[in-house]
């Protein structure tokens, strides 16, 4: 072996050592938390959850070994569910439920679900259906049809919740175009119960009477006030287009009220912010703002053209709050943004702009960055 060769393997050598240096030091690190693999390396939660239900199991959760490549605890949750309560694999809704906290509390109202993060009474759906029993003869029948219990156990893996799927077999029941079920499984509906004979009701209308999403919100808007005034009111007879005229009514009056004036709330415990976005020569400067009194709320109303003064009485009560996003660009020039809604539960549920238009994508961009950076979460835009 000449000179040449002997000092190329000897490098090579020497960067074999090092490879294996550092490989056997992250070998022996703790920096990646130990995985899950038994039923007793759960967190607490977790293990509450299956304990309440442990007389229904049908294998000891103490018994499962994880059988999955995932490190994620929720995917390896889900495995131990389907191993001890399991027979049959079901819907990914239902299963979503064992870590979903927001159920139906299955009360016949009009007004919105409150924000229970205690009641798992979808739980029992679960179980009914994973191991083999009539969901429609246990759970189901005081809700749903027969056929709209076949659509709740057969919603596409897009309907992600147990709360939309009742709302998409409702309105799937009604015809064969499941894209329109899904429209109306996204909508505000799912904020309501689906024991509300009313709002089953209003989603029959919109299966039969499909419009965009953020037409179909607005209606869903004006009807909760006009059920709420009138109890007798009824969508019997009712065109779509009469139901759109009345909601143009509602608004013209809305705009004019000085009710919607007045009031002052705390709002959610976020400051305003403001990013800078592009370069020197470019630069725009974007602003988000809580809006906390009536007063504004209404201006905003009516600068925007939209209904966002309607939510006044919500954003007292701390149920939602709203925000603006306007956007200063070039630099001295503001324009209008968009308005968003946040739940108490940190999701972004609307978000629109100027007569109730979708988000552009650098709207978009910068809502999601402000939702990154306070722990809120994107509902309303993966719609």
């Amino acid at each position: 072996m000449g000179k040449k060769s002997k000092l190329r393997e000897a490098r090579r050598r020497a960067a074999e050592r090092v490879a294996c240096a550092v490989l056997e030091a992250h070998s022996k690190s703790d920096a990646r938390p130990r995985a899950v693999e038994r039923f007793g390396d759960f967190n607490a939660e977790y293990r509450d959850r299956v304990e309440v239900l442990r007389s229904y199991a049908v294998r000891k959760p103490d018994a499962w070994r994880c059988r999955i490549k995932s490190r994620s605890e929720d995917k390896r949750f889900i495995d131990l569910v389907r191993f001890s309560f399991g027979r049959y694999r079901v819907a990914a809704h239902l299963e979503n439920a064992w870590l979903d906290n927001f159920t139906d509390d299955f009360v016949d109202r009009v007004t919105m679900l409150a924000d229970d993060r205690t009641n798992r009474a979808v739980l029992p759906w679960y179980l009914a259906a994973a191991q083999g029993g009539s969901l429609y003869k246990q759970c189901a029948s005081p809700y749903l049809s027969k056929l709209e219990t076949h659509h709740f156990l057969t919603a596409p893996d897009e309907v992600t919740t147990s709360q939309r799927a009742f709302w998409y077999a409702v309105a799937r029941a009604q015809g064969d175009c499941g894209d329109v079920a899904r429209v109306v499984a996204r909508s505000s509906l799912c904020r309501h119960s689906i024991a509300s004979t009313w709002w089953k009701e209003v989603a029959r209308f919109f299966a039969r009477n499909p419009v965009p999403q953020h037409e179909m919100n607005d209606l869903i808007d004006y009807l909760r006030v006009a059920k709420t005034e009138d109890a007798e009111f009824s969508l019997k007879g009712r065109s779509l287009q009469a139901l759109q005229r009345r909601k143009e009514e509602w608004h013209r009056a809305l705009r004019k009220s000085n009710e919607i004036g007045g009031g002052v709330w705390a709002g959610r415990p976020i400051p305003d912010v403001e990013y800078e976005t592009g370069g020197e020569n470019n630069k725009a400067i974007w602003r988000l703002r809580q809006i906390k009194t009536g007063n504004e709320l209404f201006r905003e109303g009516q600068r925007m053209h939209h209904c966002v003064g309607a939510y006044k009485c919500f954003c007292m009560e701390g149920e939602i709050s709203i925000w603006s996003l306007s956007c200063e660009f070039p630099l001295g020039r503001v324009n209008r943004g968009v308005i968003m809604e946040v739940g108490k539960d940190g999701a972004i549920v609307q978000c629109r702009g100027f007569a109730n238009r979708l988000p552009y994508a650098n709207e978009v961009s910068v809502v999601k960055r402000w939702a990154r950076d306070y722990g809120l979460h994107w509902d309303a835009l993966e719609r």
